[in-house]
């Protein structure tokens, strides 16, 4: 065969090919653009694990921590479901991260919960990032005693970048241009059947797997933005005002400036930032108050010391520092390291992390249970009261639920999401006769007679009478309407009551309260000479003083020394 006869067969068959190949592609073109757009797509590499057992939780859990060594995000959610117009616990828990994998936690069937996903759970430096993620951290609290730290709504990223702050699903189609599912259907679907349909388990999965997608593009925005570091370990700097708080639309409306940064700038000025709620000002001015004789008593509030002098009770000694002496003998004088304490001067900072720019009052004993305490009890109760920064306050307050949860079992008090918690009922059949009694009674010449005659009915068919006279419409508008409950209870209340009368006193329930405090939140600048014990002591101290009745030690748990010695 000629060399020129070759050369053009050659030709051909590269043609021939070519042709070949551009027929295959716009055969297939639907499938072959398919499989690109796929790659492309944001959800693409989706690993979904339903995790169900103790064993598959170790494992997935510490895949989960391995890939959040570089990229501390993970995307969170959980599924319920509703019976009879009531919340069941959380019946599915969703963790995404960035490369796609997508663990599903069965909590219905985990019992219990394994110690490795509550402490991934608790890890703050791990962001758990969502819609709403601050709610679903409470429901997680109260109903398995989770404590989720790190929480971060992606609304508060969004409003940062200039966007409107929307839901999961409109934030996915305007960042990602992914389009999630949400029919009602799937949403409301029963995430505690025996086993979960193929598209309950991509609608779960890609509610998480979307969240940690949307923060990753928002963050990089705000990292151009506001910082120049591209590292993760920056998001900690950028985000603490936000993480571990609930988004309010209308307070994010109404802000002007970024909580990113302590101050905004208003043309020459620095304006420092304060927060609705929060307090900006110091809490301790830590102000002498003295006895007669000069001996410190303790540091006490400036306007109370000037309550004093205002009053003739006291006189002023010095301004820097402010020092007020009171011009009586005190009822008692500091004794020991419990009347110490209340001598030191306090640091406005928050107890845990050491901020010192904005304050919220943390009362370790919440009021729910110490304003049934008696009053020698209530009274020198600062020792309870500690400064938090918002972020901490946030995270001790999902917490406490655990404990508040705990104690209502223990105590057979339940919290007041339930019936129990309602002391009376009305009944709607007599506020009907109540309203109908009181329109006419009062607007008689001003309702039209067809609905004069309706309400007229109502008041017969209630006294079985024909005819409506002028006492009978004076005792319907004054009809009691509720009906006392007979499950009543509440929580605070029963929770005191009980440790009063069976479970050692209420120096037990605080001690209970303040070794809980310390065990979740691990604080690192408490007041000097805090102490568990704290009011045990003070109360003994008084005992043996004589100053505390038997009735209030009963209560409080406390031993009377004087009287165990006069026995022996």
């Amino acid at each position: 065969m000629s060399e020129g006869k070759s050369k053009f067969l050659s030709k051909v068959l590269v043609v021939s090919a070519g042709l070949g190949l551009l027929y295959i592609i716009s055969r297939n073109r639907r499938k072959i653009f398919s499989i690109f757009n796929k790659h492309g797509h944001p959800l693409y590499g989706q690993r979904i694990e339903l995790v169900d057992s103790v064993e598959k939780c170790d494992a997935v859990v510490a895949d989960l921590k391995k890939q959040c060594i570089k990229n501390p995000v993970l995307g969170f959610d959980c599924e319920w479901i509703t019976v009879n117009g009531k919340r069941r616990p959380v019946a599915l828990l969703q963790l995404a991260t960035d490369n796609g994998l997508c663990a599903l936690f069965r909590l219905c069937h985990l019992r219990p919960i394994p110690v490795c996903l509550r402490e991934l759970l608790l890890n703050d430096r791990i962001l758990k990032v969502g819609v709403d993620s601050h709610e679903d951290a409470k429901k997680l609290a109260f109903d398995y005693s989770l404590c989720v730290s790190g929480t971060y709504d992606l609304r508060f990223l969004a409003k940062e970048n200039g966007y409107k702050a929307e839901g999961l699903a409109k934030l996915a189609k305007s960042h990602l241009n992914v389009v999630l599912d949400k029919n009602w259907r799937l949403s409301c679907s029963n995430w505690e059947a025996v086993e979960l349909t193929s598209a309950q388990l991509n609608y779960a999965a890609n509610d998480a797997l979307v969240a940690v997608k949307i923060f990753n593009k928002l963050f990089s925005q705000l990292k151009k933005t506001w910082y120049e570091r591209t590292d993760y370990m920056a998001i900690h700097q950028l985000l603490e005002y936000q993480i571990d708080t609930r988004f309010n639309a209308k307070l994010e409306n109404r802000q002007k400036c970024s909580p990113i940064t302590d101050t905004a700038e208003k043309g020459n000025q620095i304006k420092r930032k304060t927060y609705t709620g929060i307090r900006a000002s110091n809490l301790y001015d830590n102000t002498q108050l003295q006895a007669p004789d000069g001996e410190l008593l303790g540091v006490i509030d400036y306007k109370k010391a000037k309550w004093y002098i205002d009053n003739g009770l006291a006189t002023e000694i010095a301004t820097n520092p402010y020092i007020a002496r009171l011009n009586f003998e005190p009822a008692a004088r500091p004794v020991g390291s419990v009347g110490q304490y209340y001598k030191i001067s306090k640091d406005n900072q928050c107890v845990v992390c050491g901020k010192t720019d904005t304050f919220v009052r943390k009362n370790v004993v919440p009021r729910e249970y110490r304003k049934h305490f008696p009053d020698v009890m209530k009274s020198h109760s600062s020792h309870d009261v500690l400064l938090l920064c918002p972020q901490c306050h946030e995270k001790s307050n999902i917490s406490d639920l655990a404990i508040r949860t705990y104690l209502a079992n223990l105590c057979n008090a339940p919290i007041s999401h339930n019936n129990t918690a309602i002391k009376s009922f009305e009944i709607p059949k007599l506020k009907s006769v109540k309203s109908a009694g009181r329109a006419i009674l009062n607007h008689s010449e001003k309702l039209p007679e067809a609905r004069k005659n309706e309400l007229l009915e109502v008041l017969k068919n209630y006294f079985s009478c024909d005819n409506i006279d002028e006492d009978q419409l004076l005792i319907a508008s004054e009809l009691n309407t509720n009906l006392d409950n007979p499950d009543y209870c509440q929580h605070g209340e029963k929770v005191v009551e009980k440790y009063c009368n069976e479970l050692g006193g209420l120096v037990t329930l605080e001690k209970l309260w303040r070794e809980h405090f310390l065990k979740t939140m691990e604080p690192r600048y408490l007041p000097e000479l805090w102490d568990v014990n704290h009011n045990a002591n003070r109360l003994e101290i008084r005992a043996q003083e004589g100053r505390l009745n038997e009735i209030d030690m009963l209560k409080a748990g406390i031993k009377n020394s004087s009287s165990n010695e006069k026995n022996h």
